[in-house]
């Protein structure tokens, strides 16, 4: 009996535009640093109750 040769299936994401990928790492950027201006912003004005 032979033996059936069976190929490796690959999956992966699609690929995307290289536009939409540069637009998605500005994005998530941007996320980021709203959320560290944020913090910041309470944490400042939070201090004066805390001394």
């Amino acid at each position: 009996m032979e033996k059936e040769e069976v190929s490796p299936v690959y999956v992966r994401k699609a690929r995307k535009p290289y536009s939409g990928m540069v637009l998605d790492s500005i994005f998530g950027l941007l996320i980021k640093s709203i959320g560290v201006i944020v913090f910041v912003g309470l944490l400042l004005m939070f201090i004066p109750l805390l001394l």
